[in-house]
């Protein structure tokens, strides 16, 4: 049994450090909404309910690694230690159901709130931007804003109620509202 524990320990600790430090998304995430969709293909089947979508979440591959390596560690340990074996299976698959658990609910916690997710165009209405292609009434430019830890970058247009006809390289700018992925922008008093 020691060599099931040790492959279950080399094989989640492998993806999970890999998907830690490798900057790569290993993850399979099951999406519930509705249909159950699987980002490798879709599953054309009718959830039973809240309890069904909830087991769809819980059975990612995310989860799935996180058991296998903690299930693997807890094994390999204990049976090294010389524990029994049947306390061993249990102690193993006991650890690696608390981590997969714990993972689950961090990760819906993080899904939730939302952290590092990308703002909407509602989120950078009223933000101010710094122009770094000046636009005019004619031909659009762009600006660059920063929302939270990330900034971005985006085709600008002269918002119609503005008194300003062109903007310079360097303007601070209030953006009014982003539509089709264009910035309309205006003076920053615009909004005053």
């Amino acid at each position: 049994m020691l060599a099931v524990y040790l492959a279950c320990l080399v094989a989640g600790a492998f993806v999970i450090v890999l998907s830690l430090f490798g900057g790569g998304d290993t993850d399979l995430d099951i999406e519930a909404s509705g249909d159950i969709d699987v980002e490798a293909g879709e599953l054309d089947a009718e959830p039973g309910g809240e309890g069904t979508v909830a087991l769809a979440r819980f059975l990612s591959a995310r989860n799935a690694l996180f058991f296998a390596g903690f299930f693997g560690m807890g094994g390999a340990l204990l049976t090294m230690l010389g524990a029994e074996p049947t306390a061993t299976l249990v102690a193993s698959i006991a650890l690696g159901l608390t981590a997969a658990l714990a993972i689950h609910h961090a990760m819906g916690y993080l899904r939730r709130s939302q952290s590092g997710a990308v703002p909407g165009p509602a989120a950078l209405a009223g933000a101010r931007a710094r122009v770094v292609v000046g636009p005019t009434r004619a031909t659009p430019g762009k600006v660059v804003v920063s929302a939270g830890d990330r900034t971005h970058q985006l085709v600008a247009r002269i918002h119609d109620g503005c008194d300003v006809d062109h903007f310079e390289t360097g303007d601070l700018v209030v953006i009014v509202r982003v539509q089709d992925g264009t910035a309309l922008v205006a003076e920053r008093s615009f909004l005053a």
